[in-house]
């Protein structure tokens, strides 16, 4: 899917609009992004990846002798889906002289993201919600991909005290590929016993499009890392198997801004340093983000993963007698 928001996006966008507001839409020339429904209300559409949105002066002009209350639509598209956002007109009409101007004349706004919507950051009292999600593409799991690692997911450890670093790394990637997730280690060369990590993750190289540029160098060097199917970091794993807890907890604190969950993975005698740690600066600023998992409470998940495949294979009667 293109990341330039089409003119088929767009249509999509209008039959989701007139679904949702059981009107119809037309298109008021010589705007592309200014539209009216049956009951005479104002739409405004703007629509792509980036999270900014030129707005030329002339359709302000055409929205000057508009009174009544109107849709500022800003459809946010991503890999497989568009969010669909919208917000008031009258506070987008009421505010334009706060937009950014550019060198020719045009005006720029830009989205910040939220759980649940997006609001104008030259404008933070304008709130767009978040309306409805739109579906494009095939969303279906990678049957092939769970195949293969519901095969190597049932391997057995025979002396569970030689498990390595690597081991515990592998056991997470195979966790988060079987719930769907993306997935990611810088040490794609080393071997586990469940096989070389590079060739167990999903990513050859870590997905970019939702991180900062300056936050980049720390995240990739993360020990495991979930990504959810658009390439938003989810999940970030820290193994300190024989590490210093400390280094790990650092890492982690630098990308905290991400939003993204954060366990520090180790044996159980380390909880006492790793709760010491915590209290300290500057990690004690975020301490109620770090989530700390001893490995037997990650055998437990894995099992139950191990399990499930075994059920889920007897179920659909593909065990061989």
């Amino acid at each position: 899917m293109t990341k330039k928001f089409t003119t088929e996006d767009r249509n999509i966008v209008i039959k989701e609009l007139e679904k949702i507001q059981q009107s119809k839409l037309k298109s008021i020339k010589p705007s592309r992004k200014l539209f009216v429904d049956e009951k005479g209300m104002y739409y405004v559409i703007f629509g792509g990846k980036n999270d900014w949105h030129g707005i030329r002066p002339n359709l302000f002009q055409q929205l000057q002798d508009y009174n009544k209350e109107g849709a500022f639509v800003v459809a946010k598209k991503y890999q497989s889906k568009i969010d669909l956002c919208v917000g008031s007109l009258s506070q987008l009409i009421i505010h334009q002289n706060r937009l950014v101007k550019t060198k020719n004349g045009d005006l720029q706004f830009h989205n910040v993201l939220t759980e649940d919507g997006l609001y104008i950051k030259e404008i933070p009292e304008l709130y767009l919600n978040r309306v409805s999600e739109i579906y494009y593409g095939n969303r279906t799991k990678n049957l092939s991909r769970l195949k293969a690692v519901s095969k190597i997911i049932n391997i057995e450890i025979q002396d569970a005290e030689q498990i390595s670093h690597c081991d515990i790394q592998a056991k997470l990637i195979l966790i988060g590929s079987y719930l769907g997730y993306r997935t990611y280690t810088p040490d794609k060369s080393k071997n586990s016993v469940y096989g070389n990590l590079g060739d167990l993750c999903s990513e050859a190289n870590i997905p970019q499009d939702y991180i900062p540029p300056k936050q980049i160098d720390t995240i990739k060097f993360i020990d495991v890392i979930w990504f959810d199917e658009e390439g938003f970091p989810t999940h970030a794993f820290e193994v300190e198997h024989s590490t210093d807890v400390t280094k790990g907890l650092l890492r982690l604190y630098q990308v905290n801004k991400l939003k993204i969950k954060m366990f520090i993975i180790a044996d159980e005698n380390i909880r006492g340093k790793f709760e010491r740690e915590v209290m300290k600066k500057p990690f004690h600023k975020i301490k109620q983000e770090y989530i700390f998992k001893n490995y037997s409470e990650l055998d437990e998940f894995f099992d139950s993963v191990k399990n499930f495949t075994l059920l889920q294979k007897q179920f659909l009667n593909e065990v061989k007698a």
